[in-house]
């Protein structure tokens, strides 16, 4: 047998019936060529053994990885060894991963499996396999650290996505969408109709029927609708989706995104009302105006619109384009088309005119 490979008990039931029938050969085969590293050590940590694949995964020599042992070997600054190695004491097997050294000083992520045995002399001993995963952990850490910045991404600009596998009947949605619903993920009903039914109850017919149409016709849903939260606000929000079909044309799932819109809409609608209301009032101003003008034998004409009023009563203050403009935050092209229809609408040759006919004031 190859010097530092631990010599066989003879006792057969170490290894099963299995096992039994493989012999000392077929054991140190699978030894010196399994792609994983197999180290034999004893409880005080002392290497007996490693094989060639240890040896390269670790970048030293059996006798250095002998040498060392496996105080040697762990990295001192992961903290996931001292735990492994109370669950091993513990119970005597052990699976995990932690942080080994190599001989370049580089450290290298192994995923290890550990189980201690008694030889038939009671001498005590552990098996352990490791498995290089650097490349694995390096990639699990980064898609933590993407979903992380996304799901921050997502709880600023108050964004969610979902998915929808229609044959399972499944909808997953993203840490934003909970958030969004101010709902935890083992409080949510994972099914379509689990979804509407947090919809309101005045808006989930129009979003159900939305949802037939895109899937009978594969086409983009484009939908925005009042949700209620688990506290009980009411929120708004916009929702876009498309079917994902198969090489058939069959719908296979529904993806989507949803905003929440809800103060953009207050805003728009507050907007609306103000400039409504300003309409509103000078409309008033205007009929007022015209009232006077009438009486006073002057000739009627057409009615101007609020930002002509707003410009003409400018002029009356005796501002030229240029300043209107700047204060309007328009350009100055734009003030005098304004003017332009403002002198033709009220049939005048020049401002002042203008400003008297509508104003019932001279121009400053």
């Amino acid at each position: 047998m190859k010097a530092g490979v631990p010599a066989s008990s003879g006792q057969d039931h170490a290894r099963g019936d299995a096992g039994a029938q493989l012999g000392d050969e077929a054991y140190r085969a699978l030894y010196e060529n399994s792609p994983d590293g197999v180290l034999f050590t004893i409880p005080d940590g002392r290497v007996l053994a490693a094989n060639p694949a240890a040896c390269q995964i670790l970048g030293r020599s059996e006798a250095e990885i002998r040498a060392l042992g496996r105080q040697g070997l762990a990295d001192p600054s992961d903290e996931r060894w001292a735990q492994m190695l109370g669950e091993r004491e513990r119970s005597g097997h052990v699976r995990g991963v932690a942080r080994m050294l190599r001989g370049d000083g580089a450290a290298v992520e192994v995923e290890m499996s550990a189980r201690t045995f008694r030889e038939g002399s009671g001498f005590e001993r552990s098996c352990t396999i490791i498995r290089d995963v650097t490349e694995r952990v390096a990639m699990e850490r980064a898609l933590r650290e993407s979903r992380a910045r996304l799901a921050e991404a997502e709880r600023v600009a108050q964004i969610g996505s979902w998915e929808w596998d229609i044959g399972t009947d499944t909808v997953r949605w993203s840490d934003g969408l909970f958030d969004i619903y101010g709902i935890a993920a083992d409080e949510f009903d994972p099914t379509r109709d689990g979804g509407e039914r947090r919809v309101h109850p005045e808006d989930r017919a129009r979003v159900s029927e939305a949802i037939q149409r895109a899937l009978g016709e594969r086409s983009e849903l484009a939908i925005e609708y009042r949700v209620v939260r688990a506290d009980g606000r009411l929120r708004v929000l916009r929702s876009r989706g498309e079917v994902v079909v198969d090489e058939t044309g069959s719908p296979i799932r529904f993806v989507g995104i949803v905003q929440d819109v809800t103060e953009a809409r207050l805003a728009q609608e507050a907007l609306q009302g103000a400039s409504s209301d300003l309409e509103r009032r000078a409309n008033e101003l205007q009929r007022l105006t015209l009232g006077r003008g009438l009486e006073s034998g002057a000739r009627s004409y057409a009615p101007l619109t609020a930002r002509q009023l707003e410009i003409l009563r400018l002029v009356a203050e005796g501002l030229t384009s240029s300043q209107i403009a700047q204060q309007l935050f328009v350009t100055e092209a734009t003030v005098k088309w304004h003017v332009k229809q403002i002198l033709a609408k009220t049939a005048s040759s020049n401002r002042a005119e203008a400003v008297a006919r509508v104003l019932g004031v001279p121009a400053e």
